[in-house]
């Protein structure tokens, strides 16, 4: 649970002395209204003390405008009952305060000419026991920019005939030079369309992009923030996950690069009417992702390592990749479990990057498995997408094996994989011994291994069990080499 509170009224000693409170382990952190008998997501912590409550049982006459906040970032301050007032207080912002602060005019002026010196802080992340960060900057922006200048200048370039002639042996990012060429077509997009199509009650994932965590917003919401100047912003925040191949309007007028087309497995394996139990495609193919200015996702692999296409229509990105070497992996392995993983720029423990700077127009590919951070300089609109495939079919169980040891949220991880290995196993028995010269001895026999998992629940479709559709599998591969590979 992601406790959260904000103030706009705090002096430098009312910090020290709540990030001191911080470092230690809280002692009041039950809420004192219902003494842990209710769950409500969102908790707001007492300006003078450790204490904690919820917001929702907060009592209504106490609130500064009558009505509860819808997120944290509505929240200007809050404190309990215990401090010599008659009752506890929660100040919104843009509400006029039903119980007036007693400062002396001085006092107050100093600490809102403090606050502007200081800068807007992230109490998100104070609350947490982290460092306190600047609300419209990332602290690893610094780092992000030094290491993104010292990988800089190795970018590859290819045309679209080039990738598609060559898909098989990529292995690097690239940036395709004639995007118009490539099959990559998007209708005109912006938030606006956005809300007219989806309707502005639609639910969507927002990125705080200070704590890399999601908030369940609304379109109309989003379209209201990125329509808002950038200094009145509360906080910087991502649209990333926000898949639309089944909206009409978009899932059938966006059309990938045609090398993604061509090698997309999932369309390659999946039937053409699948029964029930195999049901729909994974929803992964076109996404829209939206950034404001100075928005920062940190470390990661696409889920199952997958690749990536990638098109820029406004704004401007900066990338900052690694390979998927064993070293590589491993530092990444190492951050993802540290305790203060938050508070280490992992690209000073890569080896081997490359960067990249995209703007309007722009067509990106990333190939399967590489670690990237992104940083957006300006308020950016994207349409791109993931898939997976046979030239890489060994790094995406390999990164699905990490995914598994590093215990990502399986909301987060590739939807269906499993049931795409099985009928990837069974498209190549239905297609021998041709099929088998379509991939190397290693990507056979890390499909094998995979499914051999005795966790892993698989009802093939030709074959009575798992099992005997693994026996016809390795028999073949016996009698048929697979591909050596590149």
């Amino acid at each position: 649970m992601l406790q959260q509170v904000t103030s706009t009224t705090v002096t430098g000693a009312d910090i020290q002395l709540r990030a001191k409170l911080l470092l230690f382990s809280m002692t009041d952190d039950q809420c004192v209204y219902c003494k842990g008998k209710m769950e409500h997501r969102m908790w707001v912590q007492c300006e003078a003390c450790p204490q904690w409550v919820h917001v929702q049982c907060i009592p209504e006459e106490c609130l500064s405008g009558g009505e509860y906040p819808s997120r944290s970032s509505d929240i200007a301050a809050f404190e309990c009952s215990a401090h010599g007032t008659a009752r506890a207080r929660l100040a919104l912002k843009g509400k006029r305060r039903r119980v007036e602060a007693k400062e002396e005019p001085e006092r107050a002026g100093t600490r809102r000419y403090r606050l502007r010196k200081r800068g807007p802080l992230d109490y998100i992340a104070l609350n947490e026991g982290q460092d306190v960060r600047l609300r419209h900057e990332h602290p690893h922006r610094a780092a992000f920019q030094g290491c993104f200048t010292k990988w800089s200048g190795l970018g590859r370039t290819v045309t679209s005939a080039e990738l598609q002639q060559s898909f098989a042996e990529l292995r690097e990012p690239v940036l395709v030079a004639d995007p118009e060429h490539s099959g990559m077509q998007t209708p005109a997009m912006d938030e606006q369309v956005l809300a007219d199509v989806l309707g502005a009650d639609y639910s969507l994932d927002v990125m705080d992009v200070q704590s890399q965590q999601n908030e369940r917003w609304t379109m109309g919401q989003w379209k209201e923030y990125m329509h808002t100047a950038r200094g009145v912003r509360d906080r910087i925040r991502n649209v990333i996950s926000l898949e639309v191949s089944h909206v009409p309007e978009f899932g059938q007028r966006i059309r990938r690069p045609r090398a993604v087309e061509d090698n997309d497995l999932v369309d390659l394996v999946w039937p053409v009417q699948p029964a029930p139990e195999i049901g729909a495609k994974p929803k992964v193919q076109k996404y829209v992702l939206m950034s404001a200015a100075n928005a920062y996702t940190d470390f990661h692999l696409d889920f199952a390592g997958t690749s990536v296409y990638y098109s820029l229509l406004r704004g401007a990105k900066q990338f900052l990749l690694f390979p998927p070497t064993p070293a590589n992996l491993g530092a990444y392995k190492a951050w993802c479990a540290d305790d203060n993983q938050g508070l280490i720029f992992l690209g000073d423990r890569l080896q081997d990057g490359v960067s990249f700077s995209l703007r309007p127009g722009d067509l990106f590919m990333i190939p399967s498995g590489f670690i990237h951070a992104v940083y957006t300089p300006e308020d950016s609109f994207v349409v791109g997408g993931n898939y997976l495939c046979l030239r890489d079919l060994s790094t995406h169980i390999r990164i699905v094996r990490i995914e598994q040891e590093t215990q990502v949220p399986k909301k987060f991880t590739f939807p269906k994989f499993e049931r795409v290995m099985g009928l990837t196993a069974e498209w190549l028995l239905e297609g021998l011994p041709e099929r088998l010269q379509l991939i190397t001895h290693e990507h056979a026999v890390a499909l094998l291994d995979y499914l051999r998992d005795t966790r892993l629940k698989y009802k093939p479709a030709h074959y009575h069990t798992k099992s005997t559709m693994l026996a016809s599998l390795e028999k073949a591969l016996e009698g048929c080499e697979p591909a050596s590979g590149p």
